[in-house]
C-alpha cells in the first residue's frame, strides 16, 4: 500500500516537551491544534521522518499512526491556559489563532478488519470467482463507474486507522488482491479461492514441488496456460494459505483448516456441532494433499481455545453434562458441542462485546473468553492482554472459583 494520505498531515514544532502544533494543511489558522507527543514519537518527527500521519473520518476519533506504524488516539485535553501561535510577516507578528486543547496520546488498537471489509464491500461488483464470470473486462476497467467503488490504496489510507503493514495484513486474511493494472483491491470469492488452492496442491503433485518452497511466478506460469489464473490471485491464495519468507511460501496446514472451518460453520448458519460430526466435515474438505493432525481425544471442550477453532467457536454441551465443563478434566470430545462466534459480527465496544458473549454463552473462563477478547486490546503481548481480559471480567462478570481451579464469570452486565 502506498501512503499518500500522510502528504495531508503537518506538525510544527511550538514548544519544549513535545509540544507540537498539527493541521490537515500548512494554510488555515482554524485547522491547527496542539499535540503532545511521547518522547519516541517526537524524536522521530525531529529526526525528519515523514512518515507520521492522522487518520479517521470526520466521524472517527483521530489516531496518529507512528512511524512504528502503532496507533495512538488522540485525546483533548483541555487547559486554563492559553497558547497563541505567530507568524513573521514583513518584520510584524501575526496572530495566527489562539489555543485552549491540547491533545494527548494513549496507545489503541483500532477495529482495521471491520473498516477494510466495510470499505472492500463498496465495490458492488462482489466477490471475484475468475476473469471468465466478469463483463467487459471490468476487473481492469478504470473508466464509468456504474457499480459501486473501485478501492485503491488512497481509499483505504483515507478510511482505515491503521499503517500500511497492518493493512496488507488484514487485505491478505480476507482474500483481497490488488489488480496490477488497474491498482484496484477486490475479495476473492472463498469458494473460487478455495479451488485455486487445490488446482496449486494438484500441481504440486505433478511437478513435484516442494509444499515449503513454492514461487508465486512458478506456480503462475504453470496453472495461467490452462486455467487462466490472474497472478494476483495466485499470490492472494499463497498469502491467505502459507507463510512467506524471503519470497518463498510455505503451506500452512493449520491456515488451510481454519479457513475450512470458517466455511463449515458460515453453511449452517449458528447451530452448534458435535465435535465428531465437525472433524468428519473438516477431514472430508481437507485436500488430499494435505495431512490433517488432529486426533479428536484432544478435542475435549478445555482445548477448544487452544485449537484451529479457538477464535471460531466456543465449547459447550448438553445440560446433563454442564456440571462436566469446567470440571478438572473437562467435558470429552465425544460430548463436546462448538457454538461457532464469529469476531466480527461482535461489538466492537468492550462492554457491548462482554453482553454479546455473556448472552451466547452464561458462564466463561478467562481462557476461553480471552480469544473473542484479544483483538480489543491496544498490545499483543499475551501478557497485556491477559491483563485486560481479567480486567473486563472483574468489571463485567462474577467470579466463582471452579472445581478445577480457574474462576467461573457470569454477567453483571444490566
Amino acid at each position: 500500500m502506498s501512503d499518500s494520505a500522510a502528504e495531508t498531515t503537518v506538525f510544527e514544532h511550538v514548544g519544549n516537551d513535545g509540544l507540537y502544533a498539527v493541521s490537515g494543511s500548512d494554510g488555515y489558522p482554524e485547522e491547527y491544534r496542539l499535540l503532545e507527543l511521547t518522547p519516541e514519537i517526537a524524536a522521530q518527527l525531529d529526526a525528519g521522518d515523514t512518515t507520521l500521519v492522522v487518520r479517521g473520518r470526520d466521524t472517527d476519533a483521530a489516531v496518529l499512526i507512528d512511524a512504528n506504524e502503532q496507533a495512538h488516539a488522540m485525546h483533548t485535553a483541555h487547559t486554563s491556559n492559553s497558547m497563541y501561535l505567530l507568524t513573521q510577516d514583513s518584520r510584524q507578528l501575526v496572530l495566527r489563532t489562539k489555543l485552549h486543547q491540547v491533545f494527548d496520546l494513549q496507545p489503541t488498537r483500532p477495529q482495521i478488519r471491520a473498516r477494510v471489509l466495510e470499505v472492500l464491500q463498496w465495490d458492488t461488483r462482489g466477490a471475484f470467482r475468475g476473469t471468465e464470470f466478469e463483463h467487459d473486462g471490468s476487473v481492469t476497467n478504470d473508466e464509468s463507474v456504474t457499480d459501486g467503488v473501485r478501492v485503491t490504496d488512497t481509499v483505504l489510507g483515507q478510511h482505515v486507522q491503521a499503517g500500511r503493514t497492518h493493512v496488507r495484513r488484514v487485505l491478505d486474511d480476507v482474500l483481497a488482491f490488488r489488480h496490477n493494472v488497474s491498482g484496484h483491491w477486490r475479495v476473492l470469492d472463498a469458494g473460487y479461492a478455495s479451488d485455486v488452492l487445490r488446482v496449486i496442491l494438484a500441481t504440486h503433485v505433478e511437478r513435484d514441488w516442494p509444499l515449503d518452497a513454492l514461487h508465486v511466478d512458478t506456480v503462475y506460469s504453470a496453472l495461467h496456460a490452462e486455467s487462466h489464473i490472474l497472478r494476483e490471485v495466485v499470490d492472494a491464495v499463497l498469502r491467505r494459505f502459507a507463510t512467506e519468507q524471503m519470497g518463498v511460501f510455505a503451506m500452512d496446514t493449520r491456515r488451510v483448516c481454519v479457513f475450512l472451518a470458517e466455511q463449515i460453520f458460515a453453511s449452517a448458519g449458528s447451530r452448534a456441532w458435535p465435535v465428531p460430526e465437525f472433524l468428519r466435515a473438516l477431514r472430508a474438505t481437507m485436500p488430499p494433499q494435505l495431512s490433517l493432525h488432529e486426533d479428536m481425544s484432544e478435542w475435549g471442550s478445555r482445548s477448544i481455545s487452544t485449537s484451529v477453532v479457538g477464535k471460531l467457536a466456543v465449547a459447550t454441551c448438553a445440560p446433563a453434562d454442564e456440571h462436566l465443563l469446567h470440571s478438572p478434566n473437562g467435558v470429552p470430545a465425544s460430548l463436546t458441542l462448538l457454538l461457532p462466534l464469529d469476531n466480527n459480527t461482535l461489538p466492537q465496544d468492550v462492554r457491548a462485546r462482554m453482553r454479546g458473549l455473556f448472552a451466547a454463552k452464561s458462564k466463561w473462563t478467562a481462557r476461553e473468553m480471552r480469544p473473542f477478547l484479544e483483538d480489543l486490546v491496544a498490545d499483543d503481548n499475551p501478557s497485556v492482554v491477559a491483563k485486560a481480559v481479567d480486567s473486563w471480567l472483574l468489571k463485567f462478570g462474577r467470579g466463582v472459583r471452579g472445581s478445577n481451579g480457574e474462576s467461573v464469570y457470569t454477567s453483571r452486565i444490566n
